[in-house]
């Protein structure tokens, strides 16, 4: 094997290991960190190459105490590299083999730090598939678990039927063509703290039909595990995917904290009961926290613990691809507005008349921001997703008739309909979600689920929700993998069905909305689109266009939006016929968040310290103030707003 001088601008200083997928090698950046190179050893074509690198830009939702930070992805001749953070420390694996099984207050540090990396998965709603031994990194700060939600795409070991995964770690039904989940994740955790104990798999490792064999007739071999943890394991390794605990519940039990039970299936009058879902998890930021202190290592005597770090990257060759605790994207990111581009999230305010002057401020300490309500304002905030420390991307959801807003357990994009009754949902990061990723989750507003409807089928994904004005309906934007838009999905509430429209020259920016006729609508970067629900061009307005920092939105007869022929101005059109009712500047760092009322709008001043957000009317004079937000350049949060 010839080893290149330079991959990716990074300086090859040696290999780490290589396996049946790849290399890994260790590297130098430019200002003489090192780094970790893996490089694959082929690929079929250009298209694998794209959806390997697509699959290691992994959930920024994931807290980053779980994994080593991905630093940049390339293709060098064209096969795709992946460059990672270098962590001290052999695997699990390696660590065993080298120095034989682990017990005591250590065993218990590998059981609570990596039930704590599977919790904080699971939390944002990734199952990770491929969890084992060579998996698990024994760093100096205690174990680090790497290579989840990569399997679907980048298949690390497959065995009969096509399954991924490791057969010696493999829950019965992987081997079965059934679709893995949370329940399968704690199987493979259970078989691998066995290993950490004895030095072995619970049901062996030598042949698939060996294995399988023993996996569907006998107990397994738990070694000398003893008291709780032996507990714990055993009932991991159970045969029936439902008898296993969550990680959550694991986790608190390992913490000492009282047990928790799966939450009870809840209704809405008049609703068939539907079981909540076992393939996410839900768990507190404390507690993640407290598992992950218990599992550090104390600092005397760590270097007896951190030998053989030559091996600690080769982990990544067998099972898909070094992980992150932040999204490096290709460029830098910029904040999300309230009122994204193309992302039209709330009901027409119909209301007209001078904003109401009676004001009460509302803290939001989630956005640190403060809003400056009326009962009578025709728009409030009912809900929103925020980019927290960690990168996690926490929803909330407004409890009615207060100012306070519940969390969802889920990571996903809330909205509340409009007559108050029901939120609809989709998973923020599709790609990476569980199985039923494309599946739209209607909610009470206590968050209590009351059904499901399901979509489009992957490699297909859907994003953003938005309610029709009779609650009637709900569209979500349909996308390929790449994030371009492929066309609309429209989901009729009553009869729990859903219908895919494909529509041809969308793009990254697409969206749709609802028209007040019952058609939709599609922003895209330039002029919009009207469609009627079969996916036909009704109109098309030329006087209006979206940016990535300009929303555009339908108010009746009226949209607006950025003015076409003037970069910075918002304009208001008719739609019908295109006919300019008015038009105004905006100052920089300025931009059109949406309508108030019929005659009012919304204007976000990002040059303002704190940020603001004002109700101006349609010539552009400031009428009163709306929101105030303590932003910086990391800021992310996307806002929804509807009359209560």
């Amino acid at each position: 094997m010839i080893t290149p001088d330079r991959i990716g601008g990074f300086r090859i200083l040696g290999t780490l290991g290589s396996g049946g997928q790849g290399v890994v090698h260790l590297g130098e950046s430019p200002d003489g960190e090192k780094v970790a190179i893996k490089v694959l050893h082929r690929v079929s074509g250009p298209e694998a190459a794209a959806r390997f690198l697509r699959e290691a830009r992994v959930l920024p939702e994931v807290a980053s105490f779980c994994a080593a930070q991905v630093l940049g992805t390339g293709t060098e001749d064209g096969v795709p590299y992946i460059v990672s953070e270098y962590i001290d420390g052999p695997t699990l694996q390696a660590g065993v083999r080298e120095r034989g099984p682990i017990a005591g207050r250590e065993l218990r540090r590998l059981a609570v730090g990596t039930i704590t990396a599977l919790a904080a998965i699971h939390r944002a709603g990734v199952v990770h598939r491929d969890f084992k031994p060579a998996n698990v990194l024994l760093s100096r700060e205690g174990p680090r678990v790497i290579d989840f939600g990569i399997a679907r795409a980048a298949a690390g070991e497959t065995t009969i039927g096509g399954a991924v995964g490791t057969p010696a770690y493999m829950a019965p039904e992987q081997f079965e063509n059934e679709s893995a989940d949370t329940s399968a994740d704690l199987f493979a955790w259970a078989a691998t703290i066995v290993f950490a104990a004895t030095g072995r798999a619970p049901f062996g490792q030598d042949s698939v039909p060996a294995i399988l064999r023993r996996l569907t007739t006998e107990e397994p071999d738990l070694g000398g595990l003893e008291g709780d943890l032996r507990e714990i394991v055993a009932g991991c390794l159970a045969k029936d995917p439902a008898a296993r605990p969550r990680a959550s519940q694991v986790l608190l039990r390992l913490l000492g904290h009282p047990a928790v039970p799966d939450p009870p299936a809840r209704t809405m009058r008049g609703a068939p009961t539907v079981p909540t879902g076992r393939r996410t998890d839900s768990v507190s930021e404390g507690v993640l926290r407290q598992g992950l202190e218990e599992s550090r290592r104390p600092r005397r005597g760590r270097a007896a613990l951190i030998a053989g770090t030559a091996l600690a990257l080769a982990v990544a060759i067998t099972g898909g691809v070094l992980l992150t605790r932040q999204q490096v994207p290709e460029k830098a990111p910029t904040p999300i507005t309230p009122a994204p581009a193309g992302t039209p999230a709330r009901p027409t305010p119909v209301l007209s008349g001078p904003p109401a002057a009676d004001v009460t401020e509302m803290a939001v300490p989630e956005l640190k921001a403060t809003f400056y309500e009326s009962p009578r304002d025709p728009v409030r905030l009912s809900s929103f997703t925020v980019k927290e420390e960690d990168l996690r991307q926490p929803s909330y959801v407004r409890k009615p008739g207060t100012a306070e807003f519940l969390r969802l357990q889920e990571y996903r994009e809330p909205l509340i309909s409009p007559d108050g009754r029901l939120v609809a949902s989709v998973y923020s990061s599709p790609k990476y979600a569980p199985d039923e990723n494309n599946t739209v989750l209607f909610t009470d507003r206590a968050l209590a689920t009351v059904f499901t409807v399901p979509t489009v089928e992957p490699p297909l994904l859907v994003k953003r929700p938005v309610w029709n004005a009779d609650a009637s309906k709900v569209v979500v934007t349909v996308t390929d993998t790449d994030g371009v838009g492929t066309g609309f999905a429209v989901v009729d509430v009553g009869a729990r069905t859903s219908r895919y429209v494909e529509v041809a020259g969308l793009d990254k920016e697409s969206a749709f909305g609802w028209a007040p006729d019952g058609s939709v609508y599609a922003v895209r970067g330039g002029p919009v689109r009207f469609y009627s629900l079969d996916g036909r061009v009704q109109r098309t307005v030329k006087g209006i266009r979206s940016s990535t920092d300009q929303a555009v939105e339908v108010n009746g007869p009226l949209i607006a939006g950025g003015c076409a022929d003037e970069a910075a101005a918002v304009c208001v059109v008719e739609h019908a016929n295109g006919r300019e009712v008015s038009r105004f500047p905006l100052a920089g760092k300025h931009a059109f968040w949406g309508w108030y009322n019929r005659d009012h709008l919304l204007i976000y001043n990002y040059s303002a310290s704190p940020w603001r957000v004002d109700i101006v009317d349609l010539s552009g004079k400031q009428v009163r103030q709306f929101a105030t937000f303590l932003g910086d350049k990391d800021t992310y949060w996307r806002l929804y707003w509807t009359g209560g």
